[in-house]
Order: structure tokens, then C-alpha cells, then sequence
């Protein structure tokens, strides 16, 4: 356990835990949207139910946005800025694993179901892909890239020099 209470090991779980509590927060989202869109009815005219996304990617990438920075000015803003870097760059390299694994996983005709629940971990810093999606308008190179180095945000929350 003593382990786990290193400065270096900060930033990640902080970050698995908050993408975490993002993913249980998204999956209540859409049961409670589910239940209301049944609790309508069907559309009169098509006779179909109508469940869309409509504003709950932005709703949910506005809670990921808040999660991040409060468990950021919680748990990481105590460390120096070496501290925060060094730690940061392990969930950097977390995510660009999960992301070439999940791009191997499709090249090879399907998608891996341990990319879909290990993409659990990063849910913390899916506001930055929405923003960034918003922007350039699809997911692309440049969407995807800015968005794995995301956890280097924290560095505006670290000291400048250690404490005495």
C-alpha cells in the first residue's frame, strides 16, 4: 500500500479514479434518459421510439471537465512540477498503449472488449477529445494526439520548487 502513496502514482490514480466515477456517471445518464424516452411512449407519426444522444455528450464531457479539475486541485496540487510531470507521463503512456491496442484491435476486423473497459481509465480527460472534436469538427490526428497528452494539464496546479 505504501507503494501506492508515492508521488509517482499521483496522477494516474487519480485519473483512473475519476474516469471511473465518469463512467458510472455516464451509465446512469443514459439509463435515466432510456427510462424517460420509454416513459414517453413511441413517436406518434413513426410509431418508433426516438432515444438520442441529443446534449449528453456535452453533459457529460462538462462533468468529466469538473471531475478532472477538482480531483486535480485535491489530490495532485501539493507535488512540484518535476513531481506532476513524471507521474503525468505514466497515464500519457497509458493512454497511447490503449489507443494503439484499440487501433491493432480494428485493423484486425473487430475491437477488443479490454480496450472498451480499460478505456475506463481515461474517461477523466474526455472532455479535452470533445472540445478538440468540436473544433476540428471530426476525430481525426489532430483530436486524438492533443487529447493523449491531456494529463499534463495538472502541471498548472504544481509548485514551483519542493518544499522545505
Amino acid at each position: 500500500m505504501e507503494f501506492l502513496k508515492r508521488p509517482i502514482w499521483r496522477v494516474p490514480l487519480v485519473l483512473c479514479a475519476t474516469g471511473l466515477l465518469c463512467r458510472l456517471i455516464t451509465y446512469l445518464y443514459s439509463f435515466v434518459s432510456v427510462r424517460i424516452q420509454m416513459a414517453q411512449g413511441p413517436d406518434p407519426v413513426t410509431g418508433a421510439y426516438s432515444i438520442s444522444s441529443g446534449h449528453a455528450s456535452v453533459v457529460l464531457s462538462a462533468v468529466a471537465f469538473l471531475l478532472f479539475w477538482a480531483a486535480g486541485w485535491k489530490f495532485v496540487r501539493g507535488l512540484t512540477r518535476k513531481q506532476i510531470f513524471l507521474s503525468a507521463t505514466i497515464m500519457v503512456v497509458w493512454l497511447g498503449v490503449l489507443l494503439a491496442w484499440e487501433q491493432l484491435s480494428q485493423a484486425a476486423g473487430g475491437y477488443s472488449m479490454w480496450v472498451y473497459r480499460l478505456y475506463a481509465t481515461q474517461e477523466a480527460v474526455t472532455w479535452a477529445v470533445q472540445l478538440l472534436v468540436r473544433i476540428f469538427g471530426s476525430v481525426s490526428v489532430p483530436v486524438v494526439l492533443p487529447s493523449i497528452l491531456t494529463p499534463y494539464c495538472y502541471l498548472l496546479l504544481g509548485r514551483k520548487e519542493p518544499a522545505s
